[in-house]
């Protein structure tokens, strides 16, 4: 599984979505607008699909 990630627009970092999936099943999923609490400025953030990319989660496959 991989980590679905966006980029905090304050600072330009990733942040962890709190949602992951397959690599192979991500590019078909459908997600609708989402918020999440960035770890990194303590906003929310909204966001959709669009806006985010997968990061490998470090674990075994």
């Amino acid at each position: 599984m991989a980590r679905v990630m966006i980029t905090c627009p304050e600072t330009g970092e990733p942040i962890y979505t709190g949602m992951s999936f397959d690599w192979s099943a991500f590019d078909s999923v459908r997600i609708g607008e989402r918020k999440v609490r960035c770890p990194l400025c303590g906003e929310y953030h909204s966001w959709k699909r669009v806006d985010a990319f997968l990061e490998e989660d470090g674990g075994s496959a």
